[in-house]
Order: structure tokens, then sequence, then C-alpha cells
């Protein structure tokens, strides 16, 4: 899974059935705080330390909403990423690398 933040400081989900990783790519130009600026304004997320700290909600809610497979496969991811300390303890964020 793969969040593309846009020239026009945009998120975007791309590869949602891709959940072996998750990563925020920027378009060239934007910096770290123009990531976070475009994750806080769609209540996305924040972005610092070369991290960003995505809304679990949000990701969830750019996957299919009737397929009960992706939904598990989801859920792995999260309970992965819990289990190696990059969620927070409520699970409602999960960090991924910002490129």
């Amino acid at each position: 899974m793969k969040v593309v933040i846009s020239a026009e400081r945009r998120p975007t989900v791309v590869e949602a059935g891709e959940l072996t990783s998750l990563s925020v790519e920027r378009a060239e130009g934007v910096t770290e705080a123009g990531v976070d600026a475009a994750l806080r304004g769609a209540a996305a997320g924040t972005a610092a330390d070369g991290h960003a700290w995505l809304s679990v909600a949000w990701l969830r809610g750019a996957g299919p909403d009737d397929d009960p497979q992706w939904t598990q496969a989801f859920g792995k991811m999260i309970a992965y990423a819990a289990s190696k300390g990059w969620t927070d303890p409520r699970q409602e964020s999960v960090r991924a690398h910002l490129a």
C-alpha cells in the first residue's frame, strides 16, 4: 500500500491491494512540512522526522468496501505493524516510511 502526495498537496492511496508494505511518496518539491500539511488537511495523518503516521481508518476507507479478503489482509498488516511497534497504542495510526 502506498500513499502518494501530489504536487497539489493531495494524499491518495495507490496500490491498495499491496498489503505487504506501506510507504508515503511525495511529488518532487514537496517538503516534509508539505506532506504533514497535506495529511493533516485530509485527516489522513501527520509527518515528521522522516516518517508519516497514517490514520488506520483513512487507509481502511481507501480499500474495497465489499472484499472480506482485503479487509482480513489489511487487519493482518496492521497487526504485524503493531507487533513491530509501528502503531500507536490504540492502533489508530500506523507509521510509514516517508520517501
